[in-house]
């Protein structure tokens, strides 16, 4: 039986929110309990071994998918630089392919980054020449050297958040910035699609946010929100649009499986594409408005280092 406690805060005060939830890549079931306490929201059970929920394709998208997520994660990067009088160093936990990376050292920027597997870091490392490390924050011997951190789309799938965000604190300077960007817990599109909210994404997330509980995170290993944003156009409108298809066909992320070649096209397929037009015409002004009344399905979370 899992633990009836809080991972975060220990307490004893955890119901069940969503249950059951079924992991899409092999269809396992799983629960999601909430903590009255710190508000936060926890996969349950925690795997032991995460390997076989992360196959080889795993958010291995199709060219036109990949561009235009480049062009998006480019241009939210460029912004990241745009708060700084000057370039610094910035550093990247599970940056993936390297995009906004290679975006910040294009600006000037002197970069890093690190990723969870050899495979996962190789198209960062040997196709744009990044310094990308496999392995964990503690292998960085220098403290502190970052600016910039940035967390993008990475914290809801760490098993330990608190002792990450308490590493990040030892790796940023005084003045530095930190980025975080995970799903809302608390956004419309969370509400919609409850167990079967595309961003639920059990058990990847192993944790899913809000601004109350990422907020207890922050201050608990010496961090302040500063700014928190929820326009999300690389992420919002397509999670609108699979939710959707999830509710109103029963087929999981039938649309998500076929572009990243894990599935493949069957006659359905077509159906669930002609369902797919007519969510995304209502997906962006769904999106705009959830973004203008901060309840949109991504957030974007700046922060300031204070002392613990």
């Amino acid at each position: 039986m899992p633990s009836s406690s809080c991972p975060i805060c220990e307490s004893s005060s955890v119901t069940i929110l969503n249950s059951p939830v079924m992991d899409y890549v092999t269809s396992t079931e799983f629960q999601v309990w909430q903590c009255g306490n710190c508000q936060i929201v926890f996969t349950v059970p925690r795997p032991d071994d995460m390997s076989k929920y992360y196959p080889e394709k795993y958010r291995r998208y199709n060219k036109a998918v990949i561009w235009l997520l480049k062009l998006l994660y480019e241009l939210r990067a460029k912004r990241w630089s745009n708060w700084f009088h000057e370039p610094g160093t910035a550093f990247e936990m599970g940056c993936g392919n390297g995009i906004m990376l290679s975006t910040l050292r294009r600006n000037g920027w002197q970069v890093a980054g690190n990723e969870r597997t050899v495979s996962a870091a190789a198209f960062a490392r040997q196709s744009l020449n990044l310094p990308v490390f496999v392995g964990e924050l503690d292998a960085l011997t220098q403290h502190p050297f970052a600016d910039l951190v940035i967390l993008f789309q990475v914290l809801e799938h760490l098993p330990y958040p608190i002792s990450t965000l308490t590493a990040i604190h030892r790796l940023m300077k005084s003045d530095g910035r930190l980025v975080i960007g995970v799903p809302n817990i608390r956004s419309w599109q969370a509400k919609f699609g409850g167990a079967l909210w595309f961003h639920l994404d059990v058990p990847r997330h192993l944790f899913h946010f809000s601004v109350p509980s990422l907020e207890y995170c922050l201050a608990k290993t010496g961090f302040k929100i500063l700014k928190v944003g929820f326009q999300s156009p690389e992420h919002d409108p397509f999670g609108w649009i699979q939710t959707i298809l999830n509710r109103t066909t029963g087929k999981q992320n039938h649309l998500t499986k076929v572009l990243m070649g894990l599935e493949r096209s069957q006659i359905s397929t077509v159906l669930h594409f002609l369902l797919a037009m007519f969510a995304g015409i209502i997906s962006l002004p769904l999106s705009l408005t959830s973004w203008i009344l901060n309840r949109g399905a991504i957030m974007e979370v700046i922060a300031e280092k204070k002392d613990l």
